[in-house]
């Protein structure tokens, strides 16, 4: 997921959220730590569950990289379409929110995802 909005939420703030929601997470400070387990928790997923994951993708965070205001990636195609599709009220791509980041966790564990 990309937040193409400079809004100031990060992947902490969704744990924020998360752990305010009662959702067990773990945080480690040593960030050579958290990837070892990160990526053995998702290599000991069951199959179907593991190819569902970032476990291709996990070389890209191997080491931290500088935040990001605005995102990584540019948006305006995908801004475009959702504008276009009239998708939104707000006619623009919406922003990521507490309870939308809940849903999202409800949602994947209503799919036995986690």
């Amino acid at each position: 997921m990309l937040n193409p909005h400079d809004d100031g939420i990060s992947l902490d703030t969704f744990v924020d959220w998360l752990t305010e929601a009662g959702h067990r997470i773990d945080r480690l400070q040593d960030y050579s730590e958290w990837f070892r387990q990160f990526g053995d928790a998702l290599r000991k997923l069951p199959e179907p569950q593991r190819r569902n994951t970032l476990l291709p993708l996990l070389h890209s965070y191997e080491r931290p990289t500088e935040p990001v205001r605005a995102g990584i990636a540019p948006a305006e195609e995908f801004r475009k379409a959702v504008r276009d599709a009239k998708i939104t009220s707000l006619g623009d791509i919406p922003h990521v929110t507490k309870e939308l980041i809940q849903k999202y966790a409800d949602d994947l564990r209503a799919l036995a995802l986690v």
